[in-house]
């Protein structure tokens, strides 16, 4: 395993991904706090700390768009290579287990959204103090809606995952994760949002008084039952199908 993303990180290594690391963090903190401080005082109540407030409309503008076609984008690259010049054949032949392969590509695109979160973090705290946002900034409760944004990524990481191995063209996972990115605002409302892989992110970004859970006993059982029978079914049919 440890050779495997070591292949993957080299050949991610002259790509332009770190720029997409960095816009999309930039865009969903930018539009957030647009949209804060334009309707502040709908949004701030006697008793509210800005600092959560203003996290709830980066979970608005973060999990249901711009992070699923992260995501999309992200499963898509870590594929490219292999549909390209009969890449498939080349790394199926090699003596490395086809689950290894499958996993390797999976972990390697947790960790580019792992990095993503991570300056997406670093971006809403910076522009905050830069703003003058008032009150003391929760940054043990940030950082747990950040982990909990990440690991509610899993399922939808596999999804895109096993879409991005399937199609021969880096086109068809990205207009796949556009195309059910759309409606997933109106989807987080019902309660389809919470088996609804591009709406999962958002759900577990937003503060408990922000979200339309009403059990995160269920809905977590749900991100955790989706991501294993996704992970079942991406390996078996790695392992069994065979890729041109």
């Amino acid at each position: 395993m440890k050779n495997v993303l070591y292949v993957e990180r080299l050949k991610l290594k002259r790509s332009k991904l770190w720029l997409l690391h960095f816009i999309g963090p930039l865009l969903g903190v930018f539009l957030a706090y647009i949209n804060f401080f334009k309707n502040y005082d709908l949004f701030m109540q006697p008793g509210d700390n800005e600092w959560l407030e203003a996290w709830t409309q980066v979970a608005l503008f973060m999990g249901p768009f711009v992070l699923p076609i992260m995501v999309g984008i992200y499963a898509a690259v870590v594929c490219r290579s292999e549909h390209i010049g009969g890449g498939w054949k080349q790394l199926l032949a090699l003596p490395i287990k086809h689950s290894e392969i499958f996993l390797g590509k999976f972990v390697t695109v947790v960790k580019m959204v792992i990095f993503t979160m991570l300056i997406l973090f670093i971006f809403f705290v910076g522009f905050g103090y830069i703003k003058g946002m008032e009150g003391s900034l929760p940054i043990f409760t940030i950082i747990g809606f950040v982990i909990r944004g990440i690991l509610a990524c899993f399922p939808l990481i596999l999804l895109q995952l096993i879409i991005s191995i399937r199609a021969k063209t880096f086109g068809i996972p990205l207009a796949v994760s556009i195309v059910f990115t759309l409606p997933a605002i109106i989807v987080a409302s019902t309660p389809l949002g919470q088996i609804y892989p591009w709406t999962q992110p958002m759900l577990a970004m937003s503060p408990e008084d922000e979200s339309p859970i009403q059990s995160y006993f269920l809905f977590y059982t749900l991100v955790i039952g989706t991501f294993i029978g996704l992970l079942i079914y991406g390996l078996r049919s790695f392992i069994k199908r065979d890729i041109a």
